[in-house]
């Protein structure tokens, strides 16, 4: 009787001692989760912006264009700035939604090779594809930021605006989009997974869809 009331204090210790250990608080994971959710959260706020300022940028171009049309038309006056700006709203327009596009993972894109390998050779795909274009964009980047600076005593005829607001906006997104690769490929290095996107998943629901329905 003793000895099999010892062997079941035993298992019970050794049980209990299991459990203390897995439900043991890590402060590494912890702190490595909590490093996590503020990058993807950094990551939310930025799109969430670029894609609001690319929107008032479209609102600004319809407006302008609009008030343009209605005063050579009907009134047989029009502005002479309205046409101004808003080429230069459709020129930030355009680099603001570029770095929005990239963010989402919707540019135009050869799966080919990456389609063919397991699932650690579309990660380091992946992670090569993020240091490319980070590095491509850096590049361009510096070798822009002089000839902006350079243009900056030109101003447009109309506006008055410096040149160097008119070439900013290309600048501006070859940074925010260097930024959304740098930020994805931590991302990745960190978690060991692939970033997931609402377009993915959005893609996959509706490939699901279209299976179920044949």
């Amino acid at each position: 009787m003793n000895d099999e009331f010892d062997q079941g204090q035993a298992k019970a210790d050794t049980t209990g001692a299991m459990t203390d250990s897995s439900t043991r608080f890590d402060p590494e994971s912890e702190a490595g989760s909590e490093e996590q959710g503020y990058l993807a959260t950094c990551v939310r706020v930025l799109v969430v912006l670029e894609k609001r300022f690319a929107c008032l940028f479209l609102v600004l171009i319809l407006t302008t264009m609009a008030v343009h049309v209605i005063a050579r038309y009907v009134f047989g006056s029009p502005f002479q700035w309205s046409e101004e700006a808003a080429r230069l709203a459709l020129i930030w327009m355009t680099f603001i939604s570029a770095a929005y596009v990239m963010a989402e993972g919707r540019h135009i894109a050869v799966d080919m090779v990456s389609a063919r390998l397991g699932d650690r050779g579309k990660l380091v795909v992946e992670c090569l594809g993020y240091v490319v274009v980070a590095v491509a964009c850096l590049m361009l980047f510096i070798g822009g930021a002089r000839f902006v600076w350079y243009v900056g005593k030109v101003e447009s005829p109309a506006l008055g605006v410096p040149k160097s607001w008119w070439y900013g906006a290309g600048m501006a997104g070859l940074l925010l989009m260097a930024l959304h690769n740098v930020l994805d490929l931590f991302q990745v290095w960190t978690t060991g997974k692939p970033v997931v996107r609402e377009s993915d998943v959005a893609e996959e629901g509706f490939q699901l869809e279209m299976e179920q329905s044949e």
